[in-house]
């Protein structure tokens, strides 16, 4: 056909075979710059949609990877909060040791107690901040799953409402509880035996007592205290207090005189005249005497001559004068004696003797006098809490006790009051203000009463409590759940591709709480062994807890991250499969495409020469 160009046959066979080497050629620098056999679907079907499967699932592993290592970083994060609340728990252990090695009624182991209390309630709060402190990215594997306990508030407010009672609580809820309380007594109040003794034979005191009935807006658990101060043969000093309340008496200050003096001579035919003069601090018990003619009269200061808007000195001298006139008459011991008559003078207190007179003889009158402080001394003090100190110094006691008596002496007062508290198992624990100290005894401040539910405690007002054991008050305190469990804190990890297998990782409760480690407040600022064997009994469940826990998070760390290692692994498996259907031989294609090249060369060649084959015809022209 005109116009058209004719190729000869072996031209068109060059160049069919140039062209086939050209896109052999591309296609093997397609595999080497891309590294892969093959590209696409094109390329092999069977290999690139099996690759992409291997590829895909080593894809979805390395993503289960990834949360797996999230998870480990959780559990890791809950281990480190668990080993710190373990240390704490230990430290809290050494104090309840401490607290064994203090025990003793002495103040200075009582405030030791109180104190070691203190420092263990400070750790017990230090362990819910690490239990709330050891989350990892919203979840918190020790810090419980959500469920709590706690009395409700109008058994709290119902409680609060007796006179002498605040803050009523449950603490270390563990069960749904409700506790009868009520308070009695007749606040009667008496000293304890031993303490009683003890200060009698330290100070020389006899019938010492602690009477009286607790006020009911005044009153007072303290311990009574008595000091005695000074020396033999000076004055005394007496100091009783109750609480915060004192009271110091003087005696025996030994400052009370009586003196005789000779006023006029027995002369012949003239009597003889002597004064006595009383003078001093006269104290209830001081004893003065008057001998006459060898005949002694004696009177011991009463009470009511020595009270306030008496004159001391004049009653002691009618008393002495009384004596001495009942002796001048009828058979009396002075008849017939040297003595005539006996008067006092009603403002000096002046006694003036008057002998007898005979003409031509000389009758002289014999009169000596002494004075010494009381033998004994009666003492009773009354305290705005009601308490009544009563005792008798026998100064002769006194003055032979150790150190003359001197020295501290405290007793410990027992009140009739009582704190009784039930459970709904009928269970029951008293404290009592007549017990001894570190056996339950009752006092002012928090008062805790400990059940298997849970902690009762309460704030007593000192007070004011008398009034509510008067009425015999009583109220109820009701426990109950008050939040329910949840799973927000639970973990759960995806060990396979397919979400066929899977581990969840229960968080634990570790807060001290009721429904975690059980580990109360101290009780009653340890005042009793019985309330340090609580604490230990806590903290040893605590413990068990703790090493339950962290055998728990031990075995769910070890199982993710063996699936962790494991999957990995498995990925790097699968990676490698897909490699294997896809990636080129470099070396076998570098080979080939030199190959194809050399052929392109000799093609080129090839059509050369047969196009020179038709330019030798044009030369035939």
């Amino acid at each position: 056909m005109a116009g058209n160009v004719t190729l000869t046959a072996s031209m068109r066979t060059n160049l069919l075979q140039l062209q086939s080497t050209q896109s052999q050629i591309d296609k093997k620098q397609n595999i080497l710059s891309t590294g892969n056999k093959i590209n696409s679907a094109l390329d092999g079907p069977t290999s690139f949609f099996a690759a992409k499967g291997l590829n895909q699932r080593a894809g979805d592993l390395t993503s289960l990877k990834d949360a797996m290592g999230q998870s480990i970083s959780t559990i890791q994060a809950a281990d480190k909060g668990l080993t710190s609340i373990d240390s704490l728990v230990d430290q809290a252990k050494g104090l309840t040791t401490a607290a064994y090695a203090a025990l003793g009624n002495d103040a200075a182991s009582i405030a030791s107690r109180k104190a070691l209390a203190a420092q263990f309630n400070t750790l017990k709060d230090q362990i819910d901040k690490l239990a709330a402190d050891s989350g990892y990215q919203g979840k918190n594997l020790i810090n419980g799953n959500g469920m709590s306990m706690d009395s409700t508030s109008a058994s709290r407010a119902a409680v609060n409402t007796i006179t002498g009672v605040d803050n009523a609580r449950v603490t270390n809820v563990i069960s749904s509880d409700t506790y009868a309380i009520r308070i009695k007594g007749d606040g009667s109040i008496e000293g304890k035996t031993a303490d009683i003794s003890k200060t009698e034979n330290a100070h020389g005191f006899v019938g010492l007592k602690l009477s009286g009935t607790m006020s009911g807006t005044l009153g007072s658990f303290s311990d009574v205290q008595i000091e005695v101060r000074g020396a033999n043969g000076r004055s005394r000093d007496f100091i009783v207090s109750d609480g915060d309340e004192s009271r110091t008496i003087s005696y025996f200050d030994n400052t009370q005189t009586i003196e005789a003096n000779l006023k006029t001579a027995a002369t012949t035919g003239s009597a003889q005249v002597s004064t006595v003069n009383v003078g001093g601090t006269i104290e209830e018990g001081d004893i003065f005497t008057i001998t006459v003619e060898g005949q002694s009269f004696s009177y011991t200061a009463t009470k009511g001559d020595v009270a306030v808007g008496q004159n001391s000195a004049v009653n002691v001298a009618t008393n002495l004068r009384n004596s001495i006139s009942t002796a001048l008459t009828g058979s009396g011991r002075l008849v017939g004696k040297d003595v005539a008559s006996v008067s006092v003078n009603a403002t000096s207190g002046t006694i003036t003797l008057t002998g007898n007179s005979t003409a031509g003889a000389v009758r002289e009158m014999t009169v000596t006098t002494a004075a010494t402080n009381a033998l004994t001394k009666k003492i009773s003090e009354s305290f705005a809490s009601g308490t009544i100190v009563s005792f008798t110094v026998d100064r002769r006691l006194l003055e032979a006790a150790n150190n003359q008596g001197n020295g501290v002496s405290v007793i410990e007062k027992k009140v009739d009051l009582q704190i009784q508290v039930t459970n709904s198992n009928g269970a029951q624990i008293t404290r009592d203000a007549m017990n001894d100290r570190g056996d339950g005894k009752l006092t002012g401040g928090e008062q805790a009463f400990n059940f298997d539910s849970g902690t009762v405690r309460m704030e007593i007002d000192a007070k004011t409590i008398k009034k509510a054991a008067s009425a015999n008050c009583s109220a109820n305190i009701v426990t109950k759940q008050i939040s329910d469990a949840n799973t927000s804190n639970d973990i759960t990890v995806q060990l396979n591709e397919r979400n066929t297998n899977a581990i969840t990782v229960t968080a634990v409760n570790l807060s001290t709480s009721g429904q975690g480690l059980q580990m109360d407040g101290a009780q009653n600022n340890w005042m009793d062994r019985a309330d340090i064997d609580k604490a230990v009994a806590g903290l040893d469940h605590a413990k068990a807890t703790i090493r339950s826990a962290s055998q728990n998070l031990s075995t769910n760390l070890n199982i993710i991250t063996t699936r962790e290692s494991f999957t990995k692994e498995f990925s790097d498996v699968l990676t490698e499969g897909a490699s294997k259907l896809t990636l080129a031989d470099q070396n076998e294609e570098g080979a080939s495409l030199l190959m194809l090249q050399t052929r392109q060369q000799l093609g080129t060649i090839a059509l050369s020469l047969a196009n020179q084959s038709q330019q030798s015809i044009l030369r035939l022209f």
